[in-house]
């Protein structure tokens, strides 16, 4: 089965106007919806989603995956948010809620759950971030199962980029941030004290400095991006310092080797013909073997 991922977003933004035939409709108790852990994207003004819902009702149903017999909700976590407000203000009356939904795998809620975060609603960076994670997860997942098949030189990456509308490098700044950055750098970067810069300039250092970063920021300081890269700088033109030096000590030791085994070699040489040598030659090898132990001795270096 080919993996065409438009067919998945037209199915679920479709389904959020009843216009997807696949999707049904039903009311729930809103309670008797499951929230996944597959949903960690911040959320804000839920006190006016609520205030909304109580004017006017939920306008757009909730997008639901039956999965495994469960109710998961794949979009519409703002509406399900304000109607949990309400209810706990005691206005039992906003429990039912409209729905849409169908059948699904895990595979196929996943994909239709970021379907929703991503075209249905304003993400921030770090929102971003996460949302990259995922359609990688959820790609590499569909490319085990067959469902999806790189040509030659394709990437999962380039379907994160096609999907999300992002660049390549700011996608490759997000997987980055992801993949280096302490948890601390991550909080301040989801509290919106460090940017996608600072933030990606800092997983660039060490866990103990990106702490100390992190520190900086949460006490409200003022992290600025240039000094974080010249930080980073400084370390990489550091390690760049101690490999040259480190391929001169590597060059000088293979050369002294290469000395070494050239005079091993004469010794062994003259061992092999020594039935050859004159009396003179012999005198000149005593006199030389006499010099090398007093060096020896010069260098302080311990007889055998």
């Amino acid at each position: 089965m080919a993996f065409n991922i438009l067919d998945i977003v037209n199915g679920t933004t479709k389904a959020a106007v009843g216009e997807n035939k696949e999707y049904k409709d039903i009311v729930l108790n809103y309670k008797d919806i499951v929230i996944t852990k597959h949903n960690n994207y911040s959320m804000e003004d839920l006190e006016e989603m609520a205030m909304s819902i109580e004017m006017d009702g939920i306008q757009e149903p909730l997008i639901l995956g039956r999965v495994n017999g469960e109710w998961w909700l794949a979009s519409g976590h703002r509406r399900y948010s304000g109607t949990d407000i309400l209810v706990k203000e005691g206005k039992s009356r906003f429990e039912n809620v409209p729905c849409r939904y169908k059948d699904m795998t895990e595979l196929e809620f996943r994909i239709a759950l970021l379907v929703g975060n991503t075209f249905n609603r304003k993400m921030t960076d770090y929102d971003l971030m996460n949302q990259a994670r995922e359609w990688k997860e959820v790609l590499n997942q569909a490319r085990k199962e067959g469902l999806i098949v790189l040509e030659k030189g394709q990437r999962i990456r380039d379907y994160v980029v096609a999907i999300l509308g992002e660049s390549d490098g700011k996608v490759a700044t997000l997987e980055a941030i992801n993949n280096k950055a302490v948890p601390e750098v991550k909080a301040e970067f989801e509290k919106g004290r460090m940017g996608i810069t600072a933030a990606y300039s800092a997983s660039q250092l060490p866990p103990e400095e990106q702490k100390e970063i992190a520190e900086q920021a949460a006490a409200g300081q003022d992290v600025k991006c240039d000094e974080i890269k010249a930080r980073v700088e400084e370390k990489k033109n550091r390690r760049e310092e101690e490999a040259k030096a480190q391929n001169v000590s590597d060059t000088d030791t293979a050369e002294e080797e290469k000395a070494n085994a050239k005079k091993l070699h004469a010794v062994k040489m003259i061992e092999k013909y020594y039935i050859y040598l004159n009396d003179e030659e012999v005198g000149i090898l005593e006199r030389m073997l006499e010099d090398c132990k007093r060096r020896k001795r010069e260098y302080a270096l311990d007889e055998e």
